[in-house]
């Protein structure tokens, strides 16, 4: 004891080096520990970039970069999508709105119908008494299923393109107009074979919506070349599908006939004759033209 505390100082600073050397110590063997496992990540990383410079396709090398040939042709694919959308525009929908209640949608089927029929009236289109375009149960309806609201505004903005199309083409007759059914006509306990409706649904990719119309009229050749013009130079896509034709002689006479509304009537008989008595060398018969109209449109782009 007598030399401890003659070497007090001596002996503290040895217990003091002495821990210090265990701390170093056991910070050299966790530094140790964690420099291995750093390196075992190193590695791992360093044999990863080496199996993705090996893959086919590889991200390439000092002279080819594919990662920014990828990059590069990302942004061409996007660039090239941009520039389609404007030939799938979606036709406006009425009322062209994202805020929807039964007073409004109630307003525009009535008023649309009504203007249809003005306009077929004012272009000499016949149309079966009191036709609605294929809104025959929404017409005379004031509350509509809620998740029908936006579907209707389209259809009913689609529609009206595809007459304007047929009244400006100076069709005879516009027998029907078919479209898919709605939640709303879903809803209504009509029966499953009506002739508002196609039996097929829109389909989508997630980048395009198709949906299918049906239409039939009554025609002469060039107006029916007008139809198929038209639709083919709309600013929105509309698809001929399928063009089912038949000479209007198959079916009677029906200039006059009950139900029937608007100029020109059906079956409008041309002259076999001319001036003079000369004979007729083409006598041009109506057609009596089924087409089933796709209508395709780019779904809006996110945050839009």
């Amino acid at each position: 004891m007598s030399w401890a505390k003659r070497n007090l100082y001596f002996l503290i600073a040895a217990i003091v080096a002495v821990v210090l050397l265990g701390a170093a110590g056991w910070f050299c063997y966790t530094s140790w520990q964690t420099n291995n496992a750093n390196w075992d990540q190193l590695s791992a990383a360093y044999a990863q970039v080496e199996s993705f410079a090996n893959e086919n396709p590889g991200p390439g090398n000092k002279t080819v970069n594919n990662i920014e040939t990828a990059k590069e042709e990302t942004k061409e694919a996007n660039e090239r999508v941009a520039a389609a959308r404007k030939f799938f525009r979606p036709i406006a929908g009425i009322p062209n709105t994202n805020h929807f209640d039964d007073r409004m949608l109630a307003f525009a089927v009535r008023e649309t119908i009504a203007q249809l029929r003005s306009e077929a009236a004012q272009h000499n289109v016949a149309l079966p008494l009191d036709y609605a375009f294929s809104f025959s149960l929404q017409q005379a309806k004031v509350v509509y299923d809620s998740k029908s609201w936006e579907q209707l505004s389209k259809q009913l903005g689609e529609v009206r393109a595809i007459c304007d199309v047929l009244y400006n083409s100076r069709v005879a007759a516009l027998d029907s107009v078919q479209r898919e059914r709605t939640a709303d006509d879903n809803n209504a306990g009509q029966p499953a074979q009506q002739p508002d409706y196609v039996d097929t649904i829109s389909v989508t990719n997630n980048n395009i919506v198709i949906t299918p119309y049906e239409v039939t009229f009554r025609c002469f050749t060039p107006e029916l070349g007008s139809v198929l013009s038209s639709f083919a130079n709309q600013s929105h896509t509309i698809v001929v599908k399928t063009l089912t034709i038949q000479p209007e002689d198959n079916t009677a006479n029906m200039e006059g006939m009950p139900g029937m509304a608007g100029g020109g009537g059906y079956g409008a008989a041309r002259p076999l004759t001319t001036a003079g008595g000369l004979p007729v060398v083409i006598d041009e018969k109506k057609l009596r033209v089924t087409m089933l109209l796709d209508i395709v449109k780019m779904l809006p782009e996110a945050g839009r």
